[in-house]
């Protein structure tokens, strides 16, 4: 059996892998928007593709899934 500091470091990594999965998943644009500046003082925003912001979409869902599947495999394999 593994001291509780352990078990807690074990059970707080894959809650917050899952809740930034999910944040990606919920707000990608906001995550992967960019702005850039030229040289003569105008700015720029540069916005993804509609394609690369469902593939945020589903593998934020995706990494999501496997971060609580490893939290349930924590706590089933190390009691």
């Amino acid at each position: 059996m593994l001291p509780a500091p352990f078990r807690l470091f074990f059970a707080a990594v894959p809650l917050l892998v899952a809740a930034g999965a999910l944040t990606m998943a919920a707000f990608p644009r906001k995550m992967t928007s960019w702005q850039t500046r030229s040289p003569d003082g105008s700015t720029q925003r540069i916005e993804p593709s509609d394609t690369r912001i469902l593939m945020m979409r589903v593998m934020g869902v995706v990494v999501a899934a496997l971060a609580l599947f490893m939290l349930y495999g924590v706590f089933t394999v190390i009691p």
